[in-house]
């Protein structure tokens, strides 16, 4: 089992390091623990508890790649190969715009099916905090979701033995109220 523990203080140390910040300038760990809390609140989707144990340790790295300069190695040495994997899939690719950065990692995303609940548990903790503070980032969540929700949902379905439908069910329909 891996070490949860270790695993925050290290992504709470780089976010830090990093002089990420989430909001009006607050702690980046306001929006890890939001992510973290989604995908406790909907921990039964995993038929595994593995799967949900490593899909949370990817919750505290998920940005880690992307806004602290750590590496998958640096992810490997703390917390393994599968919460590498999973933040390694939901890490975005360089690309010239937004869209195009977004449909080149959904490409890597869906290969895992860890990393498209944890994706789906990040766009809504995103959509929610911008909506709820008046963000002006809301407006472009609405629009992203438009796109990411089908190719998400059509990837879900190679993954029905592996997710608890009823549980993903109560997902949706929450990402889906957030992106009214």
């Amino acid at each position: 089992m891996i070490d949860i523990k270790k695993i925050k203080l290290y992504a709470e140390n780089c976010y830090a390091d990093a002089n990420c910040t989430y909001g009006d300038g607050g702690s980046y760990m306001i929006h890890i623990d939001m992510v973290v809390d989604f995908l406790t609140k909907h921990g039964d989707v995993f038929r595994y508890i593995n799967d949900s144990v490593n899909t949370i340790g990817a919750a505290y790295c998920h940005d880690l790649i992307e806004d602290a300069k750590q590496t998958y190695y640096n992810i490997y040495d703390i917390a393994g190969k599968n919460v590498a994997d999973i933040t390694l899939g939901v890490t975005d690719v360089p690309a010239k715009n937004r869209l195009m950065k977004h449909l080149l990692t959904m490409g890597k995303t869906v290969q895992d099916y860890r990393a498209i609940i944890l994706k789906m548990a990040d766009i809504y903790c995103n959509t929610k905090f911008s909506k709820e503070n008046g963000n002006s980032m809301y407006g472009k969540y609405l629009e992203e979701y438009l796109y990411r929700k089908p190719i998400f949902q059509k990837a879900l379905i190679w993954y029905k033995d592996e997710l608890n439908q009823d549980e993903l069910a109560k997902i949706w329909k929450e990402l889906d109220e957030i992106n009214k």
